[in-house]
């Protein structure tokens, strides 16, 4: 029988902040663990210890020492918060031995790779790419690359293709179809404190101005004629967060939004209030928030890119988001019609089919082995 392989999944902001790396690496590690032939362990920066499962210790990106040190060395908390992680890592690599060290936080995979040797651990080093990074890539041994956009971007750059893997993000998709009924949903709202008369349009992602453009997303709602359905952005807060809620406030009328960030597992119930999911960011490194969507059968309207195109195919509507007007016209168009089930379901099980652990589990396991396979340079 041979060896199992042994991997280390570290990602510090698990257990301290929810985004696309995050909910990853904590549904990689439950997804992949107990696979035959693979040995994970995941390395967190907060939360319970468990089976498996090793709290490090850090000085996390939300406290006030994090940002205070990131400003002495013009760096951010999230980067104090991998760096100060380092050497309770090195202590868990030199005990256990690992044959594969996979990581999203950069960061912390640039020490791990200047510092290998005298670490004494010959463990390859696999970084997951679903920020993205543009290339070159010279500072890992091997990238995921999550949609074919990222790697053929690697490749045209004169990055060796052995050296990238396409293996996309996998998430978890619970047995059976388990969407909701009307009654079901009223009743979710109600708990929530969410309207029960009219449409709700869900955006998930951090409440900013860049990137995911929930200012494009609140001046398009209020585009559409009165009564407009009803908005719930749900994401990361923080400084940044303030104008955007000023601006709905302003465009929809405080009983027209609610703006939330909430525990991970709580998010699920919100999709199943929703009847619409929007995001108006013009690019992602894949977009896991379309796969917790469809999921839960909910119709994307999206911006037209290639990586939307790879994750979502022809599930979903895709518009220039770049335009005013765009998403309000492709909203319009939708409230229009009668949801049916039927497309409820095939959204679903399309993400089963596509990007569900039991689907993508041999493909992980590959990238594995072939990671041990080839030579380093």
């Amino acid at each position: 029988m041979s060896k199992s392989i042994k991997v280390y999944l570290a990602c510090t902001g698990v257990g301290i902040i929810n985004r696309g790396i995050e909910t990853f690496a904590r549904e990689c590690f439950n997804g992949l663990h107990g696979t035959e032939g693979l040995q994970i362990e995941l390395f967190k920066g907060a939360g319970e210890e468990k089976l498996d499962e090793h709290k490090l210790w850090n000085l996390h990106r939300n406290g006030k020492i994090a940002p205070f040190l990131g400003q002495l060395i013009k760096r951010n908390g999230y980067v104090v918060e991998q760096l100060s992680s380092f050497l309770p890592f090195v202590y868990h690599i030199k005990k256990g031995q690992p044959d594969i060290i996979f990581y999203s936080d950069s960061n912390l995979g640039f020490q791990l790779y200047w510092w290998r040797k005298q670490i004494g651990v010959p463990y390859r080093l696999l970084f997951s790419n679903g920020g993205p990074c543009s290339p070159p890539f010279v500072r890992t041994d091997y990238v995921q690359q999550v949609a074919p956009f990222y790697r053929e971007q690697a490749l045209k750059a004169g990055e060796a293709p052995s050296k990238h893997f396409l293996v996309p993000y996998g998430i978890n998709v619970p047995e059976g179809h388990s969407l909701l009924n009307h009654e079901e949903r009223q009743n979710i709202k109600q708990q929530l404190g969410l309207p029960s008369d009219r449409p709700i349009i869900i955006s998930v992602g951090w409440i900013s101005a860049t990137h995911k453009r929930m200012d494009y997303v609140v001046e398009e709602i209020a585009a559409l004629p009165e009564p407009r359905p009803y908005l719930i952005m749900l994401g990361h807060m923080d400084a940044n967060s303030p104008p955007i809620i000023d601006l709905a406030t302003q465009k929809l009328g405080k009983e027209g939004f609610t703006a939330r960030s909430v525990p991970y597992e709580q998010v699920a119930k919100y999709y199943q209030a929703a009847d619409i999911f929007v995001l108006g960011s013009l690019k992602e490194g894949f977009g896991r928030v379309y796969l917790e969507a469809m999921i839960h059968g909910l119709p994307c309207i999206v911006n037209d890119h290639p990586v939307m195109r790879y994750v979502l195919a022809e599930k979903a509507i895709f518009a220039d988001l770049s335009k005013p007007g765009a998403m309000s016209q492709a909203l319009a168009e939708l409230l229009e019609r009668s949801p049916a089930l039927e497309s409820r379901i095939e959204r679903r099980e399309y993400v089963r089919q596509k990007f569900s652990w039991k689907s993508l589990s041999p493909d992980y396991l590959q990238m594995f082995r072939d990671c041990l396979a080839h030579t380093k340079d």
